[in-house]
Order: C-alpha cells, then sequence, then structure tokens
C-alpha cells in the first residue's frame, strides 16, 4: 500500500512568520534598542496577534539571537558582547574569503551583475537616514556573493549568524561617519570589480580586509557603549 504524501505546500507565509518578521524588523530599525524588555501582553497589543503567535515569533527570534531570555526576568533584546562580536567576526573572517574565491570560479554574469547592482543600492544609501536601506544594500551584496558561490553548506552557516550579523551592522552603522560610509562604498566597489575580473587571489585579500575593517570598528563601538553603560 503506497504511503501517504507527507509533503506540506505553503504559499504564504505564517501568522507567526509575519510577527517574527515584523519584530525583527523592529529590532533592526532600533523600534526595540539593545536591553529593551520584551513583554508578551504588550507585544499582543502592539502587534494585534495572540498570545501563542508572539511567543512562537519571540522563540524564533530567540533562536536566531536576536532576543535573550534570562532568569526569573524575562526576555530582552540581545546586547551583543565585544567577545560574541569578535567570534562572529572569526567565523565570517574564515569562511568569506572561501566564498569569494568560489564565486569567482562559478558565479555567471547574472550574479556579476546582481553585485554589482547591490553596491548600486549601497551607493544610493550611504548618506541615507535612518540607516536600514544602507544596511539591507550590505546584506543584498552578500546575499548575491553567498549564491554565485554556489556553496549551500556556507550559505546555510552564514545564515545562522544573519540575524546577529545584521543586528551588529545596524548598531555600527548608526555610529558611522558619512566618510566611514563612502570607504564601505569604495570597498565594496573593489570587491566586485575583483568579481568582474575573475581575480580569485584579490577578491579573497579585499573580502578578508573587509572583515577585519568591520570587526575592528563592531569592537570600538561596542566597548564604548558597555563602558558608557557602566559608568551610568
Amino acid at each position: 500500500m503506497p504511503t501517504a504524501s507527507l509533503r506540506v505546500i505553503q504559499n504564504t507565509p505564517t501568522l507567526r512568520e509575519m510577527t517574527a518578521d515584523r519584530l525583527r524588523e523592529a529590532i533592526f530599525t532600533m523600534h526595540f534598542k539593545p536591553n529593551d524588555r520584551l513583554v508578551e501582553r504588550d507585544l499582543c497589543d502592539q502587534t494585534g496577534v495572540s498570545r501563542t503567535c508572539v511567543r512562537e515569533a519571540l522563540r524564533h527570534l530567540e533562536s536566531e539571537g536576536l532576543v535573550e531570555r534570562r532568569s526569573n526576568k524575562g526576555l530582552y533584546v540581545t546586547v551583543v558582547s565585544p567577545a560574541e562580536a569578535q567570534q562572529i567576526y572569526e567565523v565570517r573572517g574564515a569562511l568569506e574569503p572561501v566564498v569569494a574565491r568560489l564565486f569567482v570560479e562559478r558565479a555567471s554574469e547574472a550574479d556579476i551583475k546582481a553585485l554589482r547592482q547591490a553596491v548600486s543600492h549601497l551607493a544610493s544609501a550611504v548618506s541615507g537616514k535612518p540607516v536600514r536601506a544602507y544596511v539591507q544594500a550590505l546584506e543584498e551584496f552578500y546575499d548575491a556573493l553567498l549564491r554565485g558561490s554556489g556553496n549551500e553548506v556556507a550559505r546555510r552557516i552564514l545564515q545562522t549568524l544573519q540575524g546577529r550579523i545584521t543586528y551588529l551592522r545596524t548598531i555600527t552603522a548608526a555610529k558611522a561617519q558619512p566618510g566611514r560610509r563612502r570607504e564601505t562604498l569604495a570597498l565594496m566597489r573593489a570587491i566586485a570589480d575583483a568579481a568582474a575580473e575573475r581575480d580569485a587571489k584579490e577578491i579573497a585579500r579585499r573580502c578578508a580586509t573587509f572583515v577585519e575593517r568591520s570587526a575592528a570598528y563592531a569592537l570600538q563601538v561596542l566597548n564604548a557603549e558597555l563602558a558608557s553603560a557602566s559608568a551610568c
């Protein structure tokens, strides 16, 4: 007797997914700031969905590292420590140059065009406020790089960190002066140029340099915030 199909067809996001998306965006736009307490009852009132739905959405955000549960105190927006940030950048520093090399070897012309388009979007967002469009353009750039690399394992590993990577980008981008953003744009453009020239060695070097620069600035920002909080 044939086994019944277990396939689940889902063409639209669930209410839980939509709630998680809305709360995630609220964190990325700093509507909810680091160390803010998240009260289920208040979130139900703000989102208009049930407590069960909010609770499931919060569990999902907790798995992404954007929300943390504190013993006997409830749920809070994550505060990324300098030590955790350092570890995240260490993973990026190990994987992204390899991904970039693979992009040079495997990417189609459409992939290179997508990388160029992301740079164009970043250029449009460099001077904008708030910083969300700027951060989204950086995400678009790295999404294109990962797709073109053809390495799904590396992509899945980095996706597990995606929430915290975006969170760190949001925090640091909010502190960055226009000159630093313009420098970031120039570095992204240089990575795209190396991709178009199919220069594997150079693109790996440029990606490694960019991650090192990002890590140094993030640690500077986080240590300054930690010192400020300790002084209060």
